[in-house]
């Protein structure tokens, strides 16, 4: 018996040690359950679209680690739906299924994307000009999808990104949200700027009205940034400047109320925000300044610039500067020359128009420029010729009945052609141009 007692004694004194190890085990799972929701939670990326929680976009994020610490990425087409555009595969004129471009687009503009291509494009859908925005990275491609930057995300769909360090923590601002905060906030009713206006409020700008006069002010503080005193101000996103009227002249003031074009013009307008040209009509006459004032071409001449619209098939995206390079310029006198984005000429006015309508064929489009050989097409007294950056002319004499396009039916690819001797001889342009070394 007492073997037993003895072997009862010592299992009853290990009893309250079991129980100790049980306790520090279930302490132990206890902490690792905790801090693995920590870690959870701290791992979760949370976000709200205007003060809203939107999980089902929280699922659409591609994060991407490397040198510059947490990138995040976001597919282009599938965000669209989130941010109240409508979004599609293929360039925004040319309605396809090519999934290396696609656009997304509300009632007031279009903003388009291609593949391996760091400029997006971006287009007004009332009057149809465009704005080229240059960003911090090129589209990629993950499964058949287009992915962009966040700053691509805010450029194309006019919103606004806070997060914090690791985008754990994610706010969307779309425009028409923070247009009513700050408007709400400063007590401006009835806040009706138009939507390339409202831009303005990326750079914490508002435009303001008042007794029919128009100024800029601090969408924070609501300090004046311009007063109100013009009889109307424009802004522009691509310069962060103002297009601002004062007795019935236009000119431009940057968002530090430094006058950058005198109010002395009838009209000014941007042709290209990257060299900073813009047009101007003085007197009732055409002619280009810089973003500083200068006159880069005197405001003397009839029209500058072609009608776009006749070349659309062409590619022509600046009715007012070819190949990036040549402005096209029409006299008084009617007669057309080129000049050089610098201001030089660089040919003669001795043209009766710039590019050829005439198509010979059905089936076939206008032709302004051979975009693959930097060439220009001009007409002179019902003939065609080919033209160079330098203005040289590469057939003597004027001896072209037309120049024209036509679509490849495999490739979908535009081919240009051109004829002579009454339609009767046609020519491949490009294989022409190869083959005399241009």
């Amino acid at each position: 018996m007492e073997l037993y007692d003895g072997v009862g004694e010592q299992k009853k004194s290990q009893v309250p040690m079991i129980i100790g190890i049980c306790i520090a085990i279930l302490l132990v799972i206890t902490v690792l359950i905790i801090c693995g929701i920590i870690y959870l939670k701290s791992s979760i990326t949370t976000v709200q679209i205007d003060g809203v929680r939107n999980s089902e976009i929280e699922e659409i994020f591609y994060f991407e680690s490397n040198d510059e610490g947490q990138q995040l990425y976001m597919p282009i087409l599938r965000t669209s739906k989130f941010l109240n555009y409508e979004g599609y595969n293929g360039d925004y004129k040319d309605k396809s299924e090519d999934k290396t471009k696609c656009h997304v687009t509300n009632e007031n503009e279009t903003a388009m994307f291609t593949l391996k291509s760091n400029m997006l494009i971006k287009i007004n859908n009332e009057t149809e000009e465009k704005e080229y925005i240059q960003l911090d990275k090129e589209v990629f491609e993950i499964n058949g999808e287009l992915y962009t930057t966040v700053e691509g995300i805010e450029k194309a769909f006019n919103v606004m990104f806070y997060s914090d360090e690791n985008y754990k923590n994610i706010d969307i601002f779309t425009m028409e949200y923070l247009i009513q905060y700050y408007a709400t906030k400063l007590n401006l009713e009835e806040y009706t700027a138009s939507f390339s206006d409202q831009k303005a409020i990326f750079e914490n700008m508002l435009i303001i009205e008042e007794n029919n006069k128009y100024g800029v002010i601090n969408a924070t503080t609501g300090e004046s940034i311009l007063e109100t005193k013009y009889e109307q101000i424009t802004y522009l996103p691509a310069t962060t400047d103002f297009i601002v009227k004062s007795n019935n002249k236009y000119g431009i003031v940057s968002k530090n109320a430094e006058i950058k074009i005198k109010t002395v013009y009838d009209e000014v307008k941007t042709i290209d925000y990257q060299k900073g040209l813009y047009l101007v009509k003085q007197n009732n006459a055409y002619g280009i300044v810089t973003s500083n004032g200068s006159v880069v071409i005197a405001p003397e001449y009839k029209q500058i610039g072609i009608d776009a619209q006749k070349y659309s098939q062409n590619g022509v995206d600046n009715k007012y500067i070819l190949l990036d390079e040549i402005i096209p310029v029409q006299n008084t006198e009617g007669l057309w020359g080129l000049f050089n984005t610098k201001g030089n000429k660089i040919v003669d006015f001795k043209y009766t128009s710039i590019g050829c309508q005439s198509t010979p064929i059905s089936n076939s489009y206008p032709t302004v420029v051979i975009p693959s050989h930097k060439i220009i097409v001009v007409q002179k007294d019902q003939k065609y010729n080919l033209v160079t950056l330098q203005g040289e002319e590469l057939i003597e004499g004027y001896i072209l009945d037309s120049v024209y396009i036509k679509i490849n039916a495999e490739t979908e690819e535009n081919e240009f052609y051109m004829t002579a001797n009454n339609n009767t001889k046609v020519m491949n342009v490009e294989e022409w141009l190869t083959n005399m070394g241009k």
